[in-house]
């Protein structure tokens, strides 16, 4: 019996340090899901477009102003066939940020550097349609070389989740 007890407490710590969170766009038109460590710092959730940004938090960040963030944003188009029109204004609004450096661009996909002020910045951005609505997830964090490669791995899995999670 104890043994059962163990292996219930055990499970309930694994789903509840993956637990996320639900969040909503364009009056619920628009759902995902964020790990639940992860903390949302803005959002816009009228008009066109709409955004809510999370931080994701870096020890080794700290006491810096650099942050990691995902931001999940949507915009309403007049009809589908607008799509690639939306995904290529946001290719160029990143091509005009300072030190953009591309590294792929697979479909629907893209992955590149920036500066921001003195730091290196890898941002992964994917669109996605839903409907009429331009879903886009941005992944962006500061290359520290104190950031571990465990704080990475979170990362990387975590934005995945989000892209993945987004209907």
């Amino acid at each position: 019996m104890r043994f059962l007890l163990l292996l219930l407490l055990a499970c309930t710590g694994v789903v509840l340090a993956q637990a996320d969170n639900d969040f909503s766009l364009n009056d619920g038109k628009i759902r995902f899901r964020v790990p639940a460590a992860w903390t949302a710092i803005m959002e816009k959730s009228d008009g066109n477009p709409q955004a809510i940004v999370f931080q994701v938090p870096d020890p080794a960040a700290s006491g810096t102003e650099d942050t990691a963030t995902i931001t999940v944003k949507t915009r309403q188009l007049n009809s589908p066939a607008d799509f690639a029109e939306a995904m290529q204004n946001e290719l160029l609004l990143s091509k005009a940020q300072s030190g953009y450096e591309s590294v792929t661009a697979d479909g629907n996909v893209h992955r590149y550097f920036v500066l921001r002020g003195k730091t290196r910045y890898e941002v992964r951005d994917r669109f996605v349609l839903i409907g009429t609505i331009a879903a886009q997830v941005r992944c962006q964090r500061p290359l520290l070389a104190a950031t571990s490669k465990e704080w990475t791995s979170t990362w990387d899995s975590g934005c995945s989740r989000v892209s993945a999670s987004v209907q």
